[in-house]
């Protein structure tokens, strides 16, 4: 039984570094990719200046900042509830605005197909840094002594075991938390700032918006950094799929990494 436990084990272990280095080239190939149409943009001056941006709300200032207020307290509370405010705002500002999603969030601007390959790609550039830049993050903290727990919601996803309850959670993260928060960070928050404040700062204070709402210190520059992709990704495109599909493939990675530490465990 040992020698059938142990040879189990190796070719468990010869699997796992096999999807190990699939993935290390996905990342980086994606990363090489993304990286050299952004410089192409950047270089044409149409990487946030593009000739499509997003349709901004017309809103007053009042009802915009106590969405916000409203959303953001709702968040810090842990509650669930701060989704169908999202939606209900949203809803309401588009009635409000005569558009519908289609017209609002640019839905027909880009190809389904294009928007899946596009979020598979800078999912995978995002990673690239990510990973490292969560490693300095996470050694400055352990220098300085700093307290920095895990996520509530990785907290969350690794006390659960029934199948039943991790597919319901992946569902959640993958599909519905990213549409939900794209909907307020980039769809709303990101447009109504740029009332107030450049394109690009609007996109910085977002991002920071997004990732102070997670309420991790450990986990806050690296989803600020994601924030800022996802603020970009949208005003490039004026379309709201990519920055959904990014997020959603991200939150799906992270999942399976999870899941797999979870298996190893």
């Amino acid at each position: 039984m040992n020698f059938l436990a142990l040879t189990l084990a190796y070719f468990k272990h010869r699997e796992l570094q096999i999807l190990e280095a699939l993935f290390m080239v996905y990342v980086l190939l994606s990363f090489l990719r993304v990286a050299g149409y952004v410089a192409t943009q950047f270089r044409l001056g149409q990487l946030i200046h593009s000739e499509n941006p997003p349709v901004p709300f017309v809103i007053p200032d009042v009802g915009g900042w106590l969405l916000f207020l409203g959303v953001m307290i709702l968040l810090y509370l842990q509650q669930p509830l701060y989704m169908v405010l999202v939606v209900m705002g949203i809803v309401l500002l588009m009635t409000l605005n005569g558009r519908t999603a289609v017209e609002q969030f640019g839905l027909g601007r880009m190809p389904v197909s294009r928007a899946i390959a596009w979020s598979v790609l800078v999912c995978g550039a995002v990673i690239f840094i990510e990973v490292p830049l969560s490693t300095v993050v996470e050694k400055i903290l352990n220098a300085i002594h700093m307290p920095h727990p895990e996520q509530q919601s990785v907290e969350i996803f690794k006390q659960l075991n029934q199948p039943r309850e991790i597919f319901g959670f992946m569902i959640q993260a993958v599909l519905i938390s990213p549409l939900i928060e794209e909907l307020f960070f980039r769809g709303f928050l990101l447009t109504f700032l740029k009332k107030y404040t450049s394109t690009l700062v609007a996109i910085l204070l977002s991002a920071g918006v997004f990732a102070l709402a997670h309420a991790n210190l450990d986990s806050a520059i690296p989803l600020w950094f994601l924030g800022i992709v996802l603020g970009i990704a949208y005003q490039h495109t004026g379309s709201l799929l990519l920055p959904i599909g990014i997020h959603g493939c991200f939150n799906l990675i992270s999942g399976l990494n999870l899941l797999l530490e979870k298996g190893n465990g």
